[in-house]
């Protein structure tokens, strides 16, 4: 609980009732390359965005590119976090309210304060399990379970990092993900609505408190900086809801264009992928020799796709047609 949410209410309901989104637009810009097409789109995903935000394989003084090579867990469910330091903060945040709105009762049997916190909490608790929530983070496809997509996050022209996630196996569409598609809800939009009234309630009987204001005070500045240091605190990948693991490749180079040459060694496609990215205008001849000889050799080693995946993709489009 926090004073910040009797804010969010009003804005709340503008999303739900407009655009009729709860997810804000991500804080953090970067774009999504598919490695094999080339295809790149900006990243529209909060959690996504998120995941390159606290991704720092070196420091600040680092110059040049970095390119880090992660695969994901096909064992691990995406959208499903694991519990890190700012979840468990969270639960030892509303104990300490909790027990800090219990002091007036103890002193002179003042139960407002109690009240008044025990209510914040709950309603914090159910604007935050709405599920739009989940069903907007977590909207993508499921990839075939023999597919291995390579996919590419970069802050862009001028980023110094660039994360390359090896898809094997099942798990969510990154590009699909990348896209942060809608999923309105009637449901949301009532009980958004709802919500924000119980908030103003809320909110008008704090104002009418006038004994021990200032057990209310530090209940809703406390709340206050738990929201800031979850908003700023660099996560884990896991705790994000992304199952991804390091295989222990991250390619430093002073000049970009050697490191993505390197990256290119490492995953095919990547270097090529990105080039566009980071060299927009014209290449030197040496840059365009390499390349073009590059391309050429992928075009000659290209084979047909697996049969099973064939099979499957065939298997997935009959299925759809059936049910459609």
């Amino acid at each position: 609980f926090s004073f910040g949410w009797v804010a969010y209410s009003f804005s709340a309901i503008l999303s739900a009732t407009g655009s009729r989104r709860l997810l804000p637009d991500p804080y953090y810009d970067c774009t999504l390359v598919n490695a094999k097409s080339g295809h790149q789109r900006p990243v529209k995903s909060l959690p996504l965005a998120r995941l390159f935000r606290d991704h720092q394989p070196l420091n600040e003084e680092s110059r040049g590119l970095a390119v880090s090579f992660f695969e994901t867990d096909p064992s691990r469910v995406t959208g499903y976090s694991d519990i890190d330091w700012v979840y468990l903060l969270s639960i030892v945040i509303i104990i300490v309210q909790l027990v800090l709105s219990v002091i007036p009762i103890i002193t002179h049997r003042h139960y407002m304060v109690f009240i008044l916190t025990l209510g914040g909490t709950v309603l914090a608790l159910l604007t935050s399990a709405l599920p739009q929530w989940r069903e907007e983070k977590w909207a993508a496809r499921t990839t075939l379970s023999k597919a291995h997509n390579v996919m590419c996050i970069t802050g862009g022209n001028g980023s110094g990092a660039v994360m390359v996630i090896i898809q094997r196996g099942i798990g969510l569409n990154l590009e699909d993900l990348a896209a942060g598609r809608d999923r309105p809800s009637v449901l949301t939009s009532t009980a958004t609505i709802v919500l924000a009234i119980l908030w103003i309630m809320h909110l008008v009987t704090m104002q009418g408190l006038t004994m021990d204001s200032w057990f209310s005070l530090s209940i809703g500045a406390l709340g206050m900086i738990q929201n800031a240091v979850a908003a700023g605190a660099k996560r884990s990948p896991g705790a994000l809801g992304f199952h991804i693991k390091s295989i222990g490749k991250t390619i430093h180079k002073n000049k970009v264009f050697e490191a993505l040459q390197e990256a290119e060694k490492t995953e095919s496609y990547v270097g090529l992928s990105l080039l566009p990215i980071f060299f927009p205008g014209k290449l030197r001849p040496e840059e365009i020799a390499w390349r073009d000889e590059r391309m050429a050799c992928l075009e000659k080693s290209s084979k047909v796709p697996d049969a099973s995946i064939s099979n499957e993709m065939q298997a997935q489009e009959k299925m759809s047609s059936a049910s459609g």
